[in-house]
């Protein structure tokens, strides 16, 4: 058996590496307009955002419309983790909801650098987004402590040294994914408004079928629901209650609260619970 496995080990990178080659080769086709990719099943919308801002909770509605279609997994991370891969393998994932609305829930697309997002409207120009948004600090707080808590480890959080919270909430995923202005603007400058949708994850606790309601119109789908199969007033993915510790906060609130008062500038209402300084 072991011999077997190495055996096949040692053909694994070829193959990958021919895979890589034509897929590099289809995107440079695509790019210059000799590879049909609008005839190819690609999704209709994509959830860009943010990470644990309720997109498990979006997900686990959407997937229960009678008219969406999802693959296996809500988040296919192809144009973040895989865009080494071809885009026949992504749209063969799609062939099953042909006559559907198709969607891909990827949070990690929103720190996408423009020139991928320049290649998803050359794909897929009528996309529909949607990008929901947090209070950066709770944001940041609860990926940390999924990435700490629950996604490699079995702790609590008095047993991670404070230096490790610490470098965690410093890290550049974390960070970029709370740097909603700078998303917002790159998607922006590729995507007409009108195609993006954002939202705020308190609508999920204060009026969960509106919500719904609204992104089912954004993305072309029939209201009229039976909203027994769905699970608007769930929460989905949660990490556990953990107040943030002093030191901690201050840091969040030393790099965010300025971000929450351009936010303010830009979003009023809907962002004013976010202030640090209500004014």
């Amino acid at each position: 058996m072991q011999q077997l496995l190495r055996g096949l080990h040692a053909h694994a990178w070829p193959v990958r590496y021919l895979h890589t080659r034509y897929a590099a080769l289809e995107k440079w086709l695509i790019l210059r307009r000799a590879f049909p990719a609008e005839r190819l099943p690609l999704p209709d919308f994509l959830g860009i955002g943010a990470p644990k801002a309720g997109t498990t909770w979006l997900y686990q509605n959407l997937l229960a419309h009678p008219d969406i279609y999802f693959p296996r997994y809500k988040e296919q991370h192809y144009f973040d983790r895989h865009y080494d891969a071809s885009l026949l393998l992504y749209a063969s994932r799609y062939w099953r909801g042909r006559g559907k609305v198709k969607g891909d829930i990827t949070p990690a697309y929103s720190i996408l650098p423009v020139e991928r997002i320049r290649f998803i409207r050359r794909i897929m120009p009528g996309v529909r987004l949607i990008y929901i948004l947090r209070n950066p600090i709770e944001r940041a707080w609860s990926e940390a402590m999924h990435n700490l808590l629950r996604k490699d480890h079995k702790r609590q959080l008095e047993q991670v040294p404070p230096d490790e919270i610490i470098a965690t909430l410093n890290s550049e995923a974390v960070v970029r994914r709370s740097e909603y202005l700078t998303n917002l603007d790159n998607w922006l400058s590729v995507f007409p408004s009108e195609q993006l949708y954002i939202t705020f994850y308190e609508r999920i606790q204060a009026e969960p079928r509106a919500l719904l309601q609204d992104v089912f119109a954004h993305i072309g789908v029939r209201a009229d629901v039976d909203w027994a199969a769905f699970s608007a007033d769930l929460e989905f993915n949660a990490n556990p209650r953990t107040a943030i510790p002093p030191q901690c906060l201050a840091l969040l609130q030393e790099r965010y609260c300025p971000l929450i008062e351009q936010l303010h500038e830009r979003f009023g209402a809907p962002v004013a619970s976010w202030r640090c300084s209500p004014g």
